[in-house]
């Protein structure tokens, strides 16, 4: 009952409030353009007020139905937003990006199994747009369909070869398949191309040292926590890594930044790391 209130409610808030007798196409535009100046400007409220005249003008205003949509996603009403996208794919049936944000709503709804299909359509209609893949995959992976997961980040690599986020969920995709060494592959070749993102080396570290190869591993770690990515899951890899390979030195001086990390948020972590270089002082 509480799910039908919302869809009604999100209907009425994309639907026109009421159809005037005598509306002409020009009132429509020029409500439209208005929603669109203001939308430039910042002005989100004053520009969905003026696109609800645009569609309550001319109802079948597909532009208008989409940044209706565009406009109640940026003020936090995804009902709202996913009502006006959905009505902006059904009056243009081919317009990849109606699709696209339909889906996108539905992820951010946590509706996965409903945002397959429009995003398959959006992939479909417009194969040159990466986030149509991206999208698709993290569906399949929310759902923990790996396999579909990789075939569409592949079918997204094939068109956007140098794309940063399709190359790292693919290689998270082939480490869930325990695929380590294609995922190794896959992310050696990206980092000599961009090596300034801190996520491809990261997984990349992660890659290697799930294929016991902590010495090749480590390089990746220093240079992912070089550039920003300092977090503690990642310090807490690289000291393990140096204990594996028998530094000791730097796997105290790794935990002993791990610690600082979140000592103030798990206690019970920050001891365990404790416990563990009293261990290592001791050897």
């Amino acid at each position: 009952m509480h799910r039908l209130h919302s869809l009604l409610l999100a209907l009425a808030l994309c639907a026109p409030a009421a159809l005037p007798s005598m509306a002409s196409a020009d009132e429509a535009e020029v409500h439209y353009r208005m929603a669109l100046t203001h939308k430039r400007a910042g002005r989100l409220e004053e520009a969905l007020a003026e696109a609800r005249a645009a569609i309550r003008a001319r109802p079948s205003h597909a532009a208008a139905h989409f940044t209706a949509g565009s406009l109640w996603r940026r003020l936090g009403n995804l009902e709202g937003a996913l009502a006006c996208f959905r009505e902006s794919a059904r009056l243009q049936p081919d317009h990849a990006s109606s699709h696209g944000m339909v889906g996108a709503v539905l992820i951010r709804l946590r509706r996965y199994e409903e945002a397959i299909e429009p995003l398959r359509r959006a992939a479909e209609l417009d194969p040159d747009t990466a986030s149509h893949w991206s999208n698709l995959g993290m569906v399949y992976r929310r759902l923990r369909r790996n396999d579909e997961a990789i075939e569409a980040y592949e079918a997204g690599l094939r068109r956007h070869q140098e794309d940063v986020g399709l190359l790292n969920n693919l290689a998270v995709a082939y480490r869930r398949a325990r695929r380590n060494e294609e995922a190794v592959i896959l992310l050696q070749q990206a980092v000599e191309n961009v090596t300034d993102n801190a996520d491809l080396f990261f997984n990349l570290a992660v890659a290697l040292r799930a294929s016991e190869r902590c010495e090749d591993a480590l390089p990746n770690y220093r240079k992912a926590i070089e550039l920003g990515k300092d977090e503690p899951g990642v310090l807490f890899d690289t000291a393990i890594c140096y204990e594996q390979i028998g530094d000791n030195d730097r796997a105290i001086e790794t935990y002993e930044r791990y610690i600082q990390k979140v000592q103030g948020s798990d206690a019970e972590a920050a001891q365990r790391a404790r416990d563990t270089i009293d261990r290592l002082r001791r050897r």
